[in-house]
């Protein structure tokens, strides 16, 4: 199973980190203890989530503002979208990012309903 493996001291609290693997790339977040990865690219428009900022348990886009919940990666902006997880396992200062699951499971994100409008740029 293809990870990427990081040091836990490494990463600075609230801070996005990009890490890639391949042309996988993926912001790493840390809250204090936990480490949460999603792929590096906001739903919304495919702005790079790791350019953005951290702030009390937000990742905010720095392409159009659209903010995730650093834990679910649910959008604040328009629920409908989700950012895609990386599975996180922590061994004492040991990160490690599995990318086999990941990586399968990357599609364009839309909203559930046919019905809802799909931003785009203008």
């Amino acid at each position: 199973m293809p990870h990427i493996n990081l040091l836990l001291s490494d990463l600075q609290d609230s801070q996005p980190t990009r890490v890639k693997s391949g042309d996988f790339a993926i912001v790493v977040v840390r809250q204090a203890e936990a480490v949460f990865a999603y792929e590096d690219v906001c739903p919304h428009a495919f702005w790079p989530l790791s350019g953005g900022e951290v702030h009390s348990g937000v990742i905010e886009c720095n392409g159009h503002a659209w903010e995730f919940d650093v834990q679910s990666g649910r959008c604040l902006n328009a629920p409908a979208y989700c950012l895609n997880a990386v599975a996180v396992t922590i061994h004492g200062d040991q990160v490690t990012l599995s990318l086999d699951a990941a990586q399968k499971s990357i599609q364009p994100r839309r909203p559930q309903s046919s019905s809802a409008s799909i931003p785009t740029l203008a």
